[in-house]
């Protein structure tokens, strides 16, 4: 589906017009009268909080004047009074598709806004007060729901919401991130030095450090819970039975048309936040590299326009910011002062070396093929040797499928077994045991692993390894 057909194409108009910044308060101040309500805001009262709006900006000429005008250019009237002009506003608003005016049994007029509308108004609420992400609780709440005891039972919708989480958390620090970058350009585009303090210790220190940075290093630390998100995520992973009915819930939800696709986007959903756990580090590193970034970047910017010394480099400061004065009151492509002219010259040097000779084009000649004496193969016997020992290293690799079949046949008809009742006698022992433990978390394996046992085994062959608890699923 489209965008222009959820929304109406002008309902940007009002924040592109001349008096964007009145219509965007008046916006928000419908939205927050609207939180408070619960059917919707009566029309008589919300034309009151238009015209309180009105007479208080009314001391302003300025815009007075633009209301007028516009007005008269929509409607060619000019309408006596802060009522009149309140009611403009309020069908330009409606007309927009900002609101929604609906006439109730009691014959009274109820202006709702429309759902779109919420949720564009509630996004740019956070823009306008800079709310900062909360990256812990982000964290926190995707631990709790994968670890609640619902989540057992109606899976498809805790996963739902970890990952509704895990996408904001991401989005948080990705943003971060390019806030970061945006204070770099801000710094190396200021003049002076007070400009520059003035950012760092104000603006960098309270939007960045104090909200975010800080935070993320200290109480948001995401890696709390980062190691027992990521095991339950496996875990889910290499349950099948779990992944089939988390699916059976979602298509009977109306989710999904079947169960194959229901499969697909769960399995998306878990790979989606286990990597976006494990590979975190990667932004947090770029995060902490543009912080220092932008440290480097404020104490180097300050040192070029602090430098009065007279030596060599700060008297080439001084000839550089005098030039770039010059060029800032001349065109581009002015010459510089006369005096200063023969001092910047540049032109263009050539000169001689062995890659500058010419080298002569050859006259083409008939190529003439020689024939060529087959080339002897490997015989019959050395052949089937190689075969052999090829089909030897097949039969030795230790796949998927022999791992579940050498675990089913230690089972038998038992329910679960340990490590150390496996009998692990020689090296080849000890590798499938590791096999065991590494595929345990695959969704094709067909049996599970409890890593939870503290005990360690010996044998008397030399072999030492935990007493892991192989069941079957």
């Amino acid at each position: 589906m489209r965008l222009f057909d959820v929304i109406p194409e002008k309902l940007f108009s009002v924040l592109a017009s001349p008096l964007k910044e009145d219509y965007a308060a008046i916006l928000f101040k419908i939205y927050e009268q609207y939180l408070m309500t619960t059917f919707g805001i009566e029309r008589e009262v919300l034309v009151d909080l238009i015209v309180d709006y009105i007479e208080e900006k009314e001391e302003n000429d300025t815009f007075g004047q633009a209301l007028e005008e516009e007005i008269w250019e929509e409607s060619m009237d000019n309408p006596a009074g802060a009522r009149g002009r309140a009611g403009f506003v309020l069908r330009k608003l409606e007309t927009t598709g900002w609101l929604a005016v609906e006439t109730y049994s009691d014959y009274k007029q109820y202006v709702t806004l429309n759902d779109y509308a919420i949720r564009i108004l509630e996004t740019l609420e956070k823009i306008r007060e800079n709310r900062q992400a909360e990256y812990q609780g982000f964290v926190f709440a995707t631990y709790t729901l994968l670890h609640s005891a619902e989540a057992d039972r109606q899976g498809n919708l805790a996963l739902e919401k970890a990952y509704e989480q895990t996408e904001q958390l991401i989005n948080g620090l990705k943003s971060l991130n390019h806030n970061i970058k945006r204070y770099i350009e801000r710094v190396l585009s200021h003049k002076s030095p007070a400009e520059i303090l003035r950012m760092h210790f104000e603006d960098y220190k309270r939007e960045i450090i104090d909200r975010s940075y800080h935070r993320l290093k200290t109480s948001d630390n995401v890696s709390r819970y980062r190691p027992r998100i990521i095991k339950k995520i496996n875990g889910w992973m290499g349950d099948d039975a779990w992944v089939k009915k988390a699916a059976d819930l979602d298509v009977r939800r109306e989710r999904y048309p079947d169960r194959d696709a229901a499969l697909r986007e769960l399995y998306r959903k878990m790979d989606y936040i286990r990597q976006s756990y494990l590979t975190m580090d990667n932004l947090l590193e770029e995060i902490d590299r543009r912080n220092v970034q932008y440290a480097n970047a404020s104490f180097l910017q300050l040192k070029y326009m602090l430098n009065s010394s007279k030596n060599a480099e700060g008297m080439m400061m001084d000839i550089l910011a005098y030039l770039a004065r010059l060029r800032a009151e001349k065109r581009a492509g002015d010459p510089l002062p006369g005096h200063l002219e023969p001092l910047y010259s540049i032109f263009t040097q050539g000169y001689l070396d062995n890659g500058s000779l010419f080298t002569a084009r050859e006259n083409s000649k008939n190529h003439q093929p020689v024939a060529m004496d087959a080339v002897e193969g490997p015989g019959a016997e050395q052949k089937a040797r190689r075969l052999a020992h090829y089909k030897e290293m097949l039969a030795r690799r230790l796949t998927r499928e022999r791992i579940n079949d050498y675990v089913l046949d230690k089972l038998g008809d038992r329910a679960d077994i340990t490590a150390a009742e496996l009998g692990v006698r020689e090296a080849e022992d000890f590798l499938k045991l590791i096999y065991v433990a590494a595929y345990a978390p695959s969704r094709l394996a067909k049996y599970k692993v409890d890593f939870s046992t503290p005990e360690r085994v010996t044998t008397g062959d030399g072999f030492n390894f935990k007493n892991i608890r192989i069941s079957r699923k």
